[in-house]
């Protein structure tokens, strides 16, 4: 594996709309959220693994952020999404992954 790998953004949609079609044939067009609340560990120390995590004080809302990933539907996502929403989807993509585990 690379030291520094580099994404291309492309290949990584692809792959990610692969999968969400695929969680969708195995298991329905819908997903309940019956939890909501998550340990979100903040930017500074999740890429930092040197140093022990003694503490998370932060947490995240599943329902929270399915409802500002829903809130971009009424614009031009493509020209007016900030690429930070994408922080929102990533727990709900390992929700849905941990759930389904297919």
């Amino acid at each position: 594996m690379l030291k520094h790998p580099v994404i291309q953004l492309g290949d990584l949609r692809r792959v990610i709309n692969g999968l969400l079609e695929h969680a969708e044939r195995v298991h329905g067009p819908e997903l309940a959220l019956d939890r909501d609340y998550f340990w979100q560990i903040g930017s500074e120390a999740v890429y930092d693994v040197q140093t022990p995590i003694t503490e998370v004080r932060e947490v995240g809302s599943l329902g929270d952020s399915w409802e500002f990933l829903l809130s971009l539907l009424d614009s031009d996502i493509k020209e007016d999404g900030p690429s930070l929403m994408l922080m929102h989807a990533a727990p709900l993509l390992r929700y849905i992954a941990e759930t389904i585990e297919r």
